[in-house]
């Protein structure tokens, strides 16, 4: 299982380049993050006890990205551990001939329970979806 969401690019993200600057491909990185866990999560998740926390970020630049591109990233699983996993992303723009990949990157994620603020298992609520995301690759 994965997820696609598509991003609306703003005049800010463009730099002096003309182009996407890179600082913004994280923010698109999180856009299909919020998406993917909202999914697993749903709506009446207590983030504020079960949360998680962003411990590493790698991204890796492909091809520029402009103002006007029909941009989407999808997000999908790409390893559960004990008490974290990994989150991978693919930026595409879409063209009239074909989509391009833009960039791509992961994110590990740590679970924590903010109230004790200590780290905590993988929630057992999201390992399911979480597995199907790895299988479905």
């Amino acid at each position: 299982m994965k997820s696609i969401t598509e991003i609306n690019i703003r005049f800010s993200d463009i730099d002096m380049a003309g182009h996407v600057h890179n600082s913004k491909y994280l923010c698109y990185f999180e856009l299909g993050r919020i998406d993917f866990l909202s999914k697993i999560a749903g709506k009446e998740w207590n983030w504020k006890q079960n949360g998680i926390v962003l411990a590493k970020n790698e991204l890796d630049y492909l091809s520029p990205i402009y103002l006007t591109d029909k941009v989407y990233v999808v997000t999908k699983c790409d390893q559960i551990g004990n008490k974290s996993f990994i989150l991978s992303y693919e930026i595409h723009k879409s063209t009239k001939e074909k989509d391009i990949l833009c960039s791509i990157g992961k994110s590990t994620l740590v679970c924590i329970n903010y109230e004790n603020n200590t780290t905590v298992p993988v929630y057992e609520q999201w390992k399911e979806y979480l597995a199907e995301s790895i299988e479905a690759r």
